[in-house]
């Protein structure tokens, strides 16, 4: 039990140092980007403090000269004043300049990071990794801005402290101790509620999966008041219930950590003049003079308290980003994410070897795909038939590489795909079930496609009087089901890549294009020498195919071609 507990302790202090070293690591990557305002918001910071310390000793030297300080101490105060305010105004402008280019560096930073992330990452956690996008943003752009201002105000207390120090060495002594305290109890309520931020963080993250709902399930809601209250009553409200409780819970402790530094600070001048006058017997003027300067310091030591909730809740953000594959700590190679990988030499053989997929929120015993032992050769038009989830979608995502298998491999030619993902994904084009459709209309370089051919694709596939086009966008996403998987086969015909997929893209079309797809564009295709894998249940047309892969459980169970049929 020691030993799992020592462990315990081991993993969660390496836990804690990668946690800080990525918070540099954002820090030191912004500021070499930023130096230039960087430098201007030290530089101000550093003559805001050394004003407000001019202040603090003009102040308290009139207070021990009383009344007969003359006007010229009034037109230096208002001068220290006036500088301390000019400082403030553009360290403040400075630093809002700043809060904007850090929250636009993260946004692009996770956007890029949110490009280059694996698909199978995205599928398995989507809701999580859209929230990062909003909600973690706002949280980590105060963890970094608060950086020049904690350096400003802790050099203040430096500042202070010295000046302290000068006062009365033994007025300091009692002053650090009450001060010493705070700092622990500070620490303990850091340390216990951190497990705090990271709940309210996830509680965060399923209001939003459920507002997704209210959004994605308008229609159902709109015609089932029962579901609607299901979600509201049931799913929403015990989400948010729960949210609110730990919202409540963390700002409760960290306003009790903000009102007890600054009771503290109190106390400390209240036991300072007890003891000056009674312990130490100090002249009025030099406990006047301490008790100013430290209540000038009890501005700073707030600031610093304080900052834990923005320290809190910024580094809760970051272990969500870790943890959903998002990691800021990292460089990104611009060069490398914008480059479109080359186009692979020609291949002749596909073939996967007891390939497996199980999605990782399955059961331990449930495997969505395999194991499977499949050839597809080049220029093939392949149907891959059966019952739903049969493991037909899970297939295509995984000869598309989207994918990787959890045992066996996919090889082109011999060789593991593995190897190179990202170039082997460059030979595919198709339709997805869950398609998505981009207004633009790109080529397979990733130039926009030239209008006179996109509108003799609109024509060819019917929409010519329902889309427009200019400059390459399209000027109407919203259609039916049947012509928005028209529109996304047209983005296939512009990338025109060597291997083209369909999900069940006949499904929703009416009979003339579900002929017009099985009888002249699949066999067109063909003509040209691309590789058609067909998702189907259109038995009428089975023999048109090359082949026909029927899967069940995971399993190929039959695998029938034209001239012979061979059997699992």
């Amino acid at each position: 039990m020691r030993c799992s507990c020592v462990a315990l302790a081991r993993c969660t202090e390496a836990a804690s140092m990668k946690q800080g070293e990525c918070v540099l690591m954002i820090v030191r990557r912004f500021v070499l980007r930023h130096r230039g305002l960087v430098l201007a918001a030290i530089a101000l910071s550093c003559l805001s403090a050394v004003c407000t310390m001019a202040l603090l000793a003009h102040i308290n030297g009139m207070a021990t000269a009383g009344p007969d300080h003359g006007p010229s101490g009034w037109l230096s105060g208002v001068a220290w004043l006036i500088a301390v305010l000019l400082a403030g105004v553009a360290s403040q402008a400075i630093l809002a300049r700043l809060g904007g280019d850090l929250v636009a560096q993260l946004r692009a930073d996770l956007s890029r990071r949110f490009v280059r992330l694996e698909y199978e990452a995205l599928a398995n956690d989507k809701h999580a990794i859209f929230g990062s996008l909003i909600e973690d943003v706002a949280a980590i752009a105060p963890l970094v801005l608060v950086a020049p201002m904690l350096a400003y105000n802790v050099l203040l207390v430096v500042l202070y402290t010295a000046y302290l120090a000068s006062v009365s060495t033994a007025l300091l002594g009692i002053l650090v101790g009450f001060l010493g305290a705070t700092a622990i109890a500070s620490f303990l309520l850091e340390r216990f509620l951190r497990g705090r931020f990271d709940a309210l963080r996830e509680a965060n993250e399923k209001v939003f999966e459920y507002f997704r709902y209210l959004s994605e399930g308008k229609k159902e809601m709109a015609l089932n008041a029962a579901r609607a209250r299901h979600v509201a009553d049931a799913l929403l409200g015990p989400a948010i219930g729960r949210a609110r409780r730990l919202m409540t819970q963390v700002h409760t402790g960290l306003g009790f950590n903000e009102a007890w530094s600054s009771a503290v600070v109190y106390a400390s001048v209240f036991v300072i003049v007890y003891v000056g006058y009674t312990a130490l017997s100090l002249p009025a003027s030099t406990v006047t003079r301490f008790v100013i300067g430290a209540l000038f310091l009890g501005g700073p030591v707030a600031f610093i308290t304080s900052a834990a909730r923005q320290v809190g809740v910024g580094t809760a953000s970051l272990r969500h980003l870790q943890k959903v594959g998002l990691d800021l700590s990292g460089d990104i190679d611009d060069a490398a994410s914008s480059k479109t990988p080359s186009t692979s030499r020609p291949w002749q053989r596909m073939s996967l070897s007891g390939v497996s997929y199980a999605y990782p929120a399955d059961s331990a015993d449930r495997v969505a795909l395999g194991p499977v032992d499949l050839d597809i050769q080049r220029g093939e038009l392949l149907f891959i038939v059966g019952g739903n989830g049969s493991g037909k979608s899970t297939l295509l995502l995984v000869l598309a590489s989207l994918l990787a298998p959890t045992a066996g491999e996919v090889r082109v030619d011999g060789a593991p795909v593995a190897q190179d993902r990202e170039r082997h994904r460059q030979r595919f084009t198709g339709v997805f079930g869950d398609f998505f459709l981009f207004p633009h209309v790109l080529d397979d370089e990733g130039h926009v496609l030239d209008d006179d051919r996109i509108r003799a694709l609109l024509h060819a596939l019917g929409l010519g009087a329902h889309v427009d086009v200019s400059r390459g966008e399209l000027s109407k996403l919203t259609l039916s089901t049947g012509q928005r998987k028209r529109l996304a086969l047209l983005q296939c015909y512009a990338e025109d890549r060597e291997i083209f997929f369909f999900d069940e893209w006949a499904a929703d079309q009416d009979i003339h294009f579900r002929d017009y797809f099985y009888r002249t564009l699949l066999p067109e295709l063909k003509a040209r020498g691309k590789t058609v894998v067909a998702i189907s249940h259109d038995d009428r047309y089975f023999h048109l195919a090359d082949r026909v892969v029927k899967l069940d459980a995971g399993r190929i169970v039959s695998d029938m071609r034209q001239t012979s049929i061979v059997t699992a």
